[in-house]
């Protein structure tokens, strides 16, 4: 495999944005944005044997790696409430890996550029006797002083959460999934100013939560009867795995948006939802530090687990 033989076929037909004014091929991508525009940064990284596997029960593809690389970036930019510019990668392949490994690789990359309309800005390749590991790092922009943080959620806010929870790992999921990129544009435009906190769901209900409501300096009550559960999720519990709860709090990699809204906003947005993707009232914000669960009618303290990226 020629190192620059496949850069140049990387180079040859880039996902571009009109931001990018010089692309892949140069000491550096140059990017130009409008200074009334914040932007948001962010560097993610998968590598095999923790986020995934080439051989054996539950292998992923090259392509799987690829999108999975750029769409975990993705999702942290969406759960600020913005929309990806321009991303950069970095790739080391283990030597000896075929060419068609690379490229698949790269499919999956721009794949996920292409469908989401942001540009690959540029990159890095290399080998080593280690396995492979993608770098993504990835700009994203937004109106100006109105990023989604993890910090900022109230006491009376109403807790939202996108698509359906559990299973990730267990059904693939957590390969070819969609980051809620066009959810969050969805709900800043039917409620502008109105999401108080958000984080994307990488580590487990539970254990997401339990960030966002740290960073707040709040607590917070579930409900465990509004917890939407994946199709997965409740055939694992049927055939006598873990329940469905158990599944949503503590599998992670579900890469779906927990928000924290002003709760008249809430509403309308539940009223004027529409499209696919659920989203679903899950439980509210409260002053006290306390985080709740309610299950079979009692409150009980919410255990912070979570699934751990080894």
């Amino acid at each position: 495999m020629s190192e620059l033989k496949l850069i140049r076929k990387f180079r040859a037909n880039p996902p571009t944005h009109p931001w990018i004014t010089v692309g892949p091929g140069q000491d550096c991508a140059i990017v130009s944005w409008n200074a009334r525009r914040d932007l948001a940064y962010k560097i993610d990284q998968v590598i095999e044997g923790t986020h995934f596997v080439l051989t054996g029960p539950g292998a992923a593809r090259p392509f799987d790696v690829g999108w999975k690389a750029m769409a975990k970036a993705c999702s942290d930019i969406a759960a600020t409430g913005f929309w990806p510019v321009a991303a950069t990668v970095a790739v080391n392949l283990r030597k000896g890996s075929k060419e068609a490994l690379a490229m698949e690789l790269y499919r999956g990359l721009t794949a996920c550029c292409r469908k989401y309309k942001f540009g690959l800005a540029g990159g890095d390749l290399a080998t080593s006797e280690q396995g492979l590991s993608v770098v993504v790092s990835l700009l994203g922009e937004g109106p100006r002083n109105s990023a989604w943080l993890r910090r900022g959620a109230r006491a009376g806010d109403t807790l939202l959460v996108t698509g359906r929870l559990g299973a990730s790992l267990h059904s693939r999921g957590h390969l070819r999934f969609s980051p809620r990129l066009p959810e969050a544009e969805k709900i800043r435009q039917i409620v502008p100013g109105a999401v108080h906190a958000c984080i994307d769901i990488t580590d487990g209900l539970s254990r997401d939560l339990h960030h966002l409501c740290q960073e707040s300096g709040v607590g917070a009550t579930l409900d465990s009867q509004l917890i939407p559960f994946s199709a997965a999720a409740r055939k694992i519990a049927r055939a006598g795995g873990r329940s469905e709860l158990e599944q949503a709090l503590g599998d992670g990699e579900d890469f779906e948006l927990l928000l924290a809204v002003e709760s008249r906003a809430a509403e309308r947005l539940l009223r004027r939802w529409r499209g696919r993707v659920p989203l679903t009232r899950i439980g509210r914000i409260e002053r006290k530090l306390d985080i709740l669960i309610r299950t079979n009618g009692a409150l009980q303290r919410l255990t912070n687990v979570g699934y751990e990226h080894r």
